[in-house]
């Protein structure tokens, strides 16, 4: 049995996914109205396409990695309430 196959694998990936849209979203409006180029990579993460940016934007896609980095190691239990139960509630 695969792990993708097991129900807790499965709500986990969901979650983590919820999480990440939310912080692409949260991404969205911190940056809105900078001028700038950024990559988004397949692993959620940010890069900057050139060197000389903003000291706001360079935080900002510090912060938003170090915030992707970190849903890569939660556990089911470090999500919110909210957002097991909505997933819990989409799956039946």
């Amino acid at each position: 049995m695969k792990r993708k196959d097991i129900k807790s694998a499965r709500k986990l990936d969901k979650l983590k996914k919820i999480r990440l849209q939310k912080y692409e979203k949260e991404l969205d409006k911190a940056i809105k109205g900078y001028d700038h180029l950024i990559y988004y990579k397949k692993d959620s993460t940010i890069s900057a396409k050139d060197d000389r940016i903003d000291d706001n934007i360079r935080t900002i896609i510090l912060k938003h990695n170090f915030k992707v980095q970190q849903v890569q190691k939660m556990f089911v239990k470090d999500f919110d309430y909210e957002e097991r139960l909505e997933v819990e509630n989409e799956e039946y």
